[in-house]
């Protein structure tokens, strides 16, 4: 599950690293642009200090905030103040809605096509949101009749949220909410603020899941299929569901597939069928 961003999670090294890439650019532009003029060439111990005191600008402007990474400048990779930086960019995939726009404009028309229209709900977990948001909005547009539910992991705030406007969970009492209270073994999904991308979203109700039916169903898009079976046993037979199969579980063979993890967090699998989704 997708909790609070900690200082050095790959999302915040990431923006700093943009953001001094970015400034780096600024400052050989500006060398560049003197040199040019005729004017007195910058030496690399000028540029060093220049650098140096950007990046106590930086981490000012960051300190109080959640993006905030205590890096050293000098150990930002390829941020080198020798080399030939071009700036950086930083994708954002939480908050930026081209994340949501793809889904709508390819995902979504991608399953319209392939089942010729013919489909009556989708479902899908969510973790910045882009999938779910993008491929419900299409549907709908679609076709209005077609159901689009959410299905969360254990921990995340976004079923609460959907069915009842509210993100808190059961387990938390309101007011005495723990930074991070719970996990799950699914990763990737689950979160607990609401992402642009998100708000994007057209759903008509969310379906709560276990780590017990992730770990049976065999795979890191376990939770998906889980929220598949879960619709078509509220629907019946004859109704066409969709959902995505996000990856193939090879990012997290240390969990799914380690038989003494599950042992030691009781998550042994057992089934023999789907009798673990038995209401």
């Amino acid at each position: 599950m997708m909790l609070p961003l900690k200082r050095d999670h790959f999302v915040n090294i990431a923006r700093r690293r943009a953001l001094e890439a970015n400034k780096l650019a600024a400052a050989q532009r500006e060398s560049s642009e003197k040199q040019t003029n005729g004017l007195t060439h910058v030496d690399s111990e000028m540029l060093d200090d220049k650098l140096a005191v950007m990046q106590r600008e930086s981490n000012k402007m960051q300190n109080g905030g959640p993006a905030h990474v205590n890096t050293e400048f000098s150990h930002c990779g390829k941020c080198d103040v020798n080399s030939d930086s071009k700036g950086g960019f930083f994708a954002d995939q939480f908050e930026n809605l081209a994340n949501y726009r793809a889904h709508y404009e390819c995902t979504g028309p991608e399953i319209w096509k392939q089942t010729k229209g013919n489909l009556h709900a989708f479902v899908a977990a969510a973790g910045t949101g882009g999938t779910i948001a993008g491929v419900s909005r299409y549907l709908k547009e679609k076709n209005r009749s077609i159901k689009c539910f959410l299905m969360d992991p254990p921990g995340s705030g976004l079923f609460n949220k959907v069915t009842r406007g509210v993100m808190y969970t059961k387990e938390e009492a309101e007011g005495k909410r723990l930074k991070n209270p719970f996990d799950t073994i699914t990763e990737g999904i689950g979160i607990n603020r609401v992402t642009k991308n998100f708000m994007m979203a057209e759903l008509d109700g969310a379906y709560r899941g276990s780590d017990r039916e992730a770990v049976e169903m065999s795979s890191s898009s376990a939770m998906n299929c889980v929220g598949a079976v879960r619709v078509a046993q509220d629907l019946g037979p004859g109704h066409t569901i969709v959902t995505i199969l996000c990856d193939s579980g090879m990012r997290h063979l240390s969990k799914f597939f380690n038989e003494q993890y599950l042992a030691d967090h009781g998550l042994t699998p057992t089934a023999t069928g789907l009798e673990f989704l038995d209401k």
